[in-house]
């Protein structure tokens, strides 16, 4: 049976694929995959959902959707002394980021509260408050598209603004590993980490409860070198975003960067909707505005 992948994504929305498989464990992976591949199955991977926009008509691949029910965290001693928290890439971001504060270390506290899985973050290269994963992943562990495992150096993943090397190889992310240090005190980590829970409930909406991928595009380059990104909100705000909306789908009021699937929406509103923003903000600004959330097919 076909299973509307709109039951897996934050939008709640996105058609059907030609076979679903939910695992987590390392092996059920590998012998997913084997098998798809022996059958001569086109396949997909996603994580939580959380990024992405998956279309009405849904797919023909079949899609392996690598969450684990609850986290998978663990602490690892180096030889020279640091020490690395590893991760299955189902675990959820938010939760490994939680792990680490619990146990006192510092490096995955900006990760609070940001939705999806480790390995969806990772290939992603998600981050908040001017803090990106790749800066933290000491190592990933993945599974090549022909099914071979090999474990891939943080500085040789090609993190950059929002991507990785991962999103064009296809590979299926397992683990990973990130740097962290003992904080000076557990007791402000916690409170660091509960201030940006508290930011984000204030400014994005809940995903669990609201249909929404977070943060539509990504933000823009520095104007001159070594400055911040140009926040891709600010632009929409001065086109009048708030105000548009395309069938169900329309913006956040509280962020002029966050889309939201209302009553009705399909993705193919979301999807418009996007179009007419980032034609409003080319013709105003003469920049064109790149998606952050992913678009399937």
């Amino acid at each position: 049976m076909r299973e509307r992948l709109q039951s897996y994504t934050t939008f709640r929305l996105g058609g059907p694929c030609c076979e679903l498989v939910t695992a987590g464990r390392e092996e059920d992976v590998r012998e997913q995959v084997r098998a798809w591949n022996a059958r001569g199955i086109s396949w997909r991977v996603m994580g939580g959902g959380s990024n992405l926009l998956v279309a009405d008509a849904g797919l023909t691949e079949a899609v392996l959707r690598v969450v684990d029910e609850a986290p998978v965290c663990s602490l690892e001693f180096q030889a020279d002394g640091s020490v690395h928290l590893a991760a299955s890439a189902g675990t959820g971001l938010d939760a490994a980021a939680c792990f680490a504060v619990e146990e006192g270390l510092e490096g995955l506290e900006s990760a609070s509260g940001i939705p999806g899985t480790v390995g969806g973050g990772v290939c992603g290269n998600a981050g908040a408050f001017g803090w990106q994963v790749g800066e933290t992943a000491a190592a990933v562990q993945v599974l090549t598209r022909e099914g071979g495992l090999r474990v891939v150096a943080g500085e040789d993943a090609g993190f950059g603004y929002r991507v990785s090397r991962f999103q064009q190889s296809g590979d299926v992310l397992l683990k990973a590993w990130f740097r962290v240090r003992p904080a000076v005190s557990r007791s402000a980590l916690r409170e660091k980490r509960e201030e940006i829970l508290a930011l984000r409930r204030e400014k994005h909406p809940d995903w669990r409860v609201q249909r929404t991928a977070g943060s539509f595009f990504k933000n823009l380059p520095p104007v001159a070198a070594g400055g911040r990104r140009v926040a891709a909100g600010g632009l929409l705000e001065a086109i009048g975003a708030k105000r548009m909306r395309e069938g169900g789908a329309y913006v956040y009021e509280k962020h002029a960067n966050i889309l939201m699937a209302g009553e009705g929406a399909t993705a193919a509103d979301v999807d418009q909707l996007a179009r007419r923003l980032a034609d409003a903000v080319e013709g105003r600004f003469r920049v064109r505005l790149e998606r952050e959330v992913r678009t399937w097919p």
